[in-house]
């Protein structure tokens, strides 16, 4: 038996017989991947690179096993809390909590950071220094996850960060091109974001004397100038995260650049945290003034569509095509948490979940490619169709569910956008939205048809292994289960707008 396999069997095997609260499972989220990274990469320096791997892969298994073992009780209109003491001279605890908002992308980036990580083991296995790769993944990962538990502003502020050191160096130091240059434009413009959003949360904390989220709930709600400041400085922190227009420009060349497992999930959940920081902040926190922007934020939504999916449908790039492509679905995103309407409010959250099981999954399609190609460039590829198959339909089921093609998982979060759309008496701007979907369903077909149904394929090419097809095998099983997986997950947010 294979040692991923065993500890694999050992996961479930706690996860049936233990008590879930017993395990502190939040923490261990985070725990786990950050205490555990520096043995990564111990095993990938002196013993061998796979073992790195192997190691990374099995740890990240348990956050994922978490977020499924929790699913009961978050549907079920419950919340878990699980509180440390930290700082109390500053009025600051350690509070870790998982709600119906927060639910959706917990389960996001676990599922999708064991995901790439397994796929990692052969597509990273000819790079050097894959023991800090692996121990900067788990990093990573662990970032996201705390930016969407904590539960005040100081500690969100401090995993927004650890989300971007270790991302930097996975771009710079294991991208392809000119990966430091790129590698740096991405930290300069992403950090002078978080900058901003450190700003807004000081100004915050000295005007209400607390960055606790239950606190500020409370106290927070009025339109003052100064209310308004604090939101612009915390939205630009998030828009910069986003890659909203015209704070964009950093996505294409990270994404486009960075070793494919980290384009999944820097495309597929680390932008989805800024969507997150949106809607926890300044759509719960700050109504009034998140009200006094949405006629800026509404059109500036419908332009990033449009923008990113302009963009995407003139490249050759087919990582640059997915980069580009979602810029343009964080602009429905926006759009549909901009609306005065809970069925579009919850169609924009939903947005993120399934945009993020498509990409990452169109993400892994792309580079099953280019490991059996060598190439990246649509129009030097053709013909993969018949030694490609699974990739072709994986490549197909992905840009389907972003176009919003029924029944498949993305058709479901776009109707509830455009409904809600309708509903809160923005038609033109709803059918400018609609029009949208052409844009990215023209794209998707037109790479499609280049790389797998004109011309013939040259060389030996080959199915992509085991260990990639498998990842990419679970998120198209998702999407296509789409009417089974959609509407818990729409029942858990409509209890976060409502509750």
């Amino acid at each position: 038996m294979k040692p991923i396999q065993l500890f694999i069997m050992v996961g479930v095997w706690l996860g049936m017989n233990m008590e879930i609260q017993a395990l502190s499972p939040l923490i261990l989220s985070i725990a786990l991947p950050l205490g555990f990274s520096p043995i990564a990469a111990f095993f990938g320096r002196l013993i061998h690179p796979r073992s790195a791997g192997i190691f990374a892969t099995t740890v990240l298994f348990f956050p994922m096993l978490f977020s499924l073992l929790l699913f009961p009780a978050i549907s079920g209109g419950g919340v878990v809390e699980e509180r440390f003491s930290w700082i109390p001279e500053l009025g600051l605890t350690f509070t870790l909590r998982l709600d119906q908002l927060s639910y959706p992308f917990y389960l996001l980036i676990t599922l999708v950071g064991f995901l790439s990580t397994l796929y990692s083991l052969r597509y990273m296995e000819h790079e050097r220094g894959l023991g800090s790769y692996y121990a900067l993944t788990m990093m990573f990962v662990a970032g996201m996850t705390g930016v969407v538990l904590a539960t005040n502003l100081f500690l969100f502020y401090i995993f927004w960060e650890l989300m971007l050191i270790p991302s930097y160096f996975l771009i710079a130091y294991w991208g392809s091109g000119n990966a430091r240059v790129i590698g740096f434009k991405y930290f300069g413009m992403t950090h002078v974001g978080a900058i901003a959003l450190l700003a807004g949360i000081i100004w915050l904390n000295s005007l209400y004397g607390s960055v606790e989220l239950d606190i500020l709930r409370l106290v927070l709600g009025g339109g003052s100038p100064a209310m308004l400041g604090i939101a612009t400085l915390i939205f630009i922190g998030a828009a910069v995260k986003m890659a909203l227009f015209p704070l964009h420009t950093w996505l294409p060349d990270a994404h486009a650049e960075a070793p494919t497992p980290i384009s999944v999930l820097l495309s597929g959940v680390m932008i989805k945290t800024g969507v997150y920081a949106y809607a926890r902040i300044l759509g719960e926190l700050m109504p009034a003034a998140f009200q006094q922007a949405l006629p800026i934020v509404t059109p500036l939504a419908l332009v990033t569509v449009f923008w990113g999916g302009m963009m995407a449908l003139v490249q050759r790039d087919i990582k640059r095509i997915l980069a580009y492509s979602s810029i343009s679905q964080i602009g429905y995103m926006v759009f549909g948490l901009s609306l005065q309407s809970t069925i579009g409010l919850a169609g924009g959250l939903l947005h993120v979940f399934t945009h993020g099981l498509a990409k990452s999954l169109l993400f892994m399609a792309a580079g099953s490619i280019m490991h059996s190609t060598g190439e990246r460039d649509i129009e030097k590829l053709g013909g993969l169709m018949r030694p490609m198959w699974f990739t072709a339909s994986v490549f197909l089921i992905g840009g389907l569910s972003i176009a919003g093609t029924p029944p498949l998982a993305g058709f479901f979060s776009e109707w509830m956008i455009f409904a809600g759309g309708f509903q809160s008496n923005l038609p033109i701007y709803t059918i400018i939205a609609i029009l949208g979907t052409a844009l990215t369903l023209g794209y998707y077909l037109k790479a499609f048809m280049y790389i797998f149904t004109r011309g013939e394929a040259g060389g030996q090419v080959k199915e992509a292994p085991l260990s990639m097809a498998l990842p990419m095998a679970v998120l198209a099983a998702a999407i296509l289960l789409a009417a089974i997986v959609t509407p818990p997950i729409t029942g858990i947010l409509n209890m976060a707008l409502t509750g």
